[in-house]
Parts: structure tokens; sequence; C-alpha cells
């Protein structure tokens, strides 16, 4: 049998009939530091702004500048992360990222000025970048289909916020009036849990057996299977997959990943599902953004204080995660991610006609669409994040899921711009809500014409055989 029918078997028959339990939480727990330092850092540099403006007197552009800066490097981490993973296996991303966490965050204390600080945050940005895309592939290569969701709200959704928690008690013990920070000693504080991420990983993080059968280490992949096997209790299912020997594939360049995901096998399909993240970014981040000024302007018209306002928004985030697997017991995962644009859309319709009145029945309305948008928006990161690992054969999926988060990050990056520009253009922010409201409606349209189907391999994509090999390998 063939490494790639092999392969068709661990992402089918095998992984499902394995289950679900211990060994995928283990790797769920480790993959989850990566996702808890990218809360961690938003939180901690938007606290830390005032510190090193104070120090160094820095301009209006160069304080907006040092929290784009950690957006670009991701973007970049996330690019460089996705054909390196593919190439080389997923734990190796995820350790670079971790030993990068660490130094670029010590080395953020030492720097003098303006530009050195960007320089350095910028790689802070791209080395827990670079192993995002490896965590997604990862835990889609190991868990069965219908844990899929709630394993990627267990990765993605739950350790972001208790990264933004770590931050906040680092912040909350140094200077509870956020006055007089020691900023130097919070971003190296902020590198701790990386360096237990680091040390846990490098421990007990295993390879992916699609990866190891895709490029010929059979033996490996079958020991890996056979201890999930026992640590699940399935001892049942053969894990006999190979019978010929294997050498290992011909090595592919980085370019013929991304090739692979641009092909018209693949294309329209990678554009829809990057459009989608990109989208959901710039809901999330870009009404992050913006909800701040939004309640400071209604602040005579809510119950409590702006701030307050927003200590509320992120305890509306908290159950997000955790309703998406919820609503996959009733919806397909498809059917899911087409819904979420709609439903985030119909929040912010809500949202403005709450906004649009002063009484207890427009506050009611307005605090509805405000809790809509938050919980939808955070519960859509796992439905759109696993998707996007999904439509991609296993041999170019950290490629293709790189390309959707690099996507998302480009979101990330506009989103405040394009609240700026609305803002001045059409002189207020109701004009941002109108456009989440269409670019989502637009997403769900897009998502409703495309056929998003799981691929395990490439036998169903005969285009992609010249081009990445039909599962034989090199000797």
């Amino acid at each position: 049998m063939c490494s790639a029918l092999a392969l068709k078997c661990v992402g089918g028959e095998v992984i499902e009939a394995i289950g679900f339990g211990i060994p995928q939480l283990i790797v769920a727990a480790l993959c989850g530091f990566i996702w808890a330092a990218d809360g961690a850092e938003l939180l901690l540099l938007g606290s830390v702004t005032r510190s090193v403006t104070d120090e160094w007197a820095l301009e209006a552009w160069q304080r907006g500048a040092i929290v784009s800066v950690v957006f670009i490097g991701i973007l970049l981490g996330n690019t460089i992360g996705g054909p390196l993973g593919d190439s080389t296996g997923r734990k190796i991303p995820v350790l670079l990222s971790f030993l990068g966490i660490v130094l670029f965050s010590v080395l953020s204390a030492s720097c003098t000025g303006f530009w050195s600080l960007a320089v350095v945050r910028t790689f802070v940005g791209a080395s827990f970048g670079l192993g995002q895309p490896a965590t997604m592939s990862l835990m889609k290569d190991i868990t069965p289909s219908r844990w899929q969701l709630f394993i990627f709200a267990l990765v993605i959704g739950v350790p972001f916020p208790c990264g933004e928690i770590y931050s906040a008690s680092l912040i909350w013990y140094n200077d509870p009036s956020m006055k007089e920070l020691d900023w130097r000693w919070l971003c190296i504080m902020g590198a701790v849990p990386s360096i237990f991420g680091f040390v846990l990983s490098y421990s007990f993080m295993k390879e992916s057996p699609a990866y190891l059968l895709e490029n010929g280490y059979v033996d490996e992949a079958k020991e890996l299977l056979e201890s999930y096997k026992r640590w699940n209790g399935a001892e049942h299912v053969c894990c006999d997959l190979v019978t010929t020997s294997a050498h290992g594939r011909t090595p592919r360049s980085a370019r013929q990943n991304v090739e692979a995901i641009f092909s018209p096998a693949l294309r329209w399909t990678a554009l829809a599902m990057i459009y989608s993240c990109f989208m959901l970014n710039v809901s999330f981040y870009g009404s992050l953004y913006a909800f701040p000024q939004v309640f400071s302007d209604m602040s005579a018209s809510t119950p409590y204080s702006p701030a307050m306002a927003l200590v509320v928004g992120a305890i509306y985030e908290i159950p997000g995660p955790m309703a998406g697997p919820l609503v996959a017991t009733v919806l397909e995962p498809k059917t899911l991610l087409r819904v979420c644009p709609l439903a985030l859309a119909l929040a912010c319709v809500i949202f403005l006609i709450g906004a649009s009145g002063q009484s207890m029945i427009y506050s009611v309305v307005l605090q509805t669409g405000y809790a809509g948008i938050k919980v939808i928006a955070n519960g859509y990161f796992a439905v759109a994040y696993s998707a996007a690992s999904g439509v991609f054969p296993a041999v170019v999926r950290t490629t293709g899921s790189a390309a959707c988060v690099a996507g998302g990050r480009v979101g990330g990056i506009l989103s405040p711009l394009i609240f700026e520009q609305l803002m001045i253009m059409f002189n207020g922010w109701g004009a941002f809500f109108v456009f989440m409201i269409v670019g989502n409606l637009l997403n769900c349209i897009i998502l409703c014409a495309l056929d998003l189907e799981d691929v395990d391999d490439i036998d169903s994509l005969e285009e992609l055989k010249p081009m990445l090999g039909s599962g034989e390998t090199a000797a």
C-alpha cells in the first residue's frame, strides 16, 4: 500500500477509529501556549504604550506603529510558518516560535529608542505567528472529525483570553493605576509562559502522523498511532497501514506548496477562505478598536462607564469559543461556517438600531447587539480556522492554513485604518458597522457558492498530482 493511501487512512478511518482522548488534549494544551502569547501580546502592548511614550517622548504615529509592527510581524511569521511546516514538520515551527518569543521579548527590554523597539517587536510578532499555522494543521491531522471544531475552540479560543488574563495580572501586580508601569520588566515576564511552552513541547509534543507518512517515515507513524491507541483504549484498531518499505518523498520547495494551494483545483476555495478570515479579523479587531470610541461618545446613554463597557465586552467573549461546537451538534460545520458571518452581520444591525435611541428599550437592544458581536466573532475564529485547515490536503495543509491566517492578519492590520477613514468620510462611527454588515453578507454569499468539503489527500485532486506527486516515495 502506498503512503498516499496510508495517509488517507490516517486522515479518515484510523484517526476516526482511535477516537478522541488524552493525546489530543495534551497536544491541544501545548499548542495553546502559542495562542495565549497572541492574546497576552495585544493586551500588554496596548497597556505599556503610555509608559514608553512618556520615557521617549514618542509622537502619535510612533505610538500606533509600536502596535502595528506586531501585526505585521505576525503576518510575516504566518507566511513563513506555512511552507516551513509542510517541509520540516509541524513540531519544528512550534519550537522555533517559542524560542523566538523568549529571545526577542528579552531583547525588547534592552531597547533604547523607537526604531530598535519597533524592529524587535516585529520579530516578537513574527515568532508567535510562525507557530500558529503548524498548530492548526497538527490538531486537524490528529483529531477525529466530530471533535475538530471543539479542539480548535480549545486551542484558539480559550488560550487567547487566558493570555490576556496573564498580562493583566502582571500589570495589576506592577502598578494597578497603570501610570508608572515598568514596561521592560513586563516584556521579560510576558515571555515566561513561552519558556514553559518550549520545554513541555520539546518533551511531549509528537509529530503529525499525516506528515510522517507523507514523507515516508512509516515506522515512526505506526509507532505514534499505536501510542494513540493505548492512550485512548482503542486496541482493536489496526495500524498496520504499509507493507512496503518507503524511504521518503523527494522534498518539495516552499514555492511548490504555495503554487499548489493557488492551483486551479484549490484557487477559489483558498481565496474564499482567505477573504473569510480577512473579514473575520476586520470585524473582531476593528470592533475591538471601535468600541472604546463608541462607548465614549455614548456614555450618557449607557448604564455604566466606557471602561466598564469594555470589561463587560471581555466577559461576553468567554462563551464564544464553545458556542461553535455546541451549535455544530445541530448544524454541519460547513453550514455553521456560512451562518456565522450572517449572524455577525445581524448582530451589527441590532447594535446600530440600539445606538439610534436613548430609552431603556434601545439600551437593551444595544447590549444585545454588543453581546452578539463579541460572542459570534470570537466563536467564529474556531469555526473559520478549523474549516481553513480542512479544505486543503494534508501535503499542503500548513501552507494553506498559513495563507488563511495571514489573510486574517492583514484584516487586523487594516481594521483601525478602515475605521478612521470611514469616520472622516462619513463623520461618524456608524459607517464602520455598515461596512462590517456589507462585508460579512458578501462573505456569506461567497461561502454559499462554494463546495467546502474536507480533503485528506491529493488522490481526489488530480491536478495536484503532477505538482506534488501521487504518493510514491523516492528511494
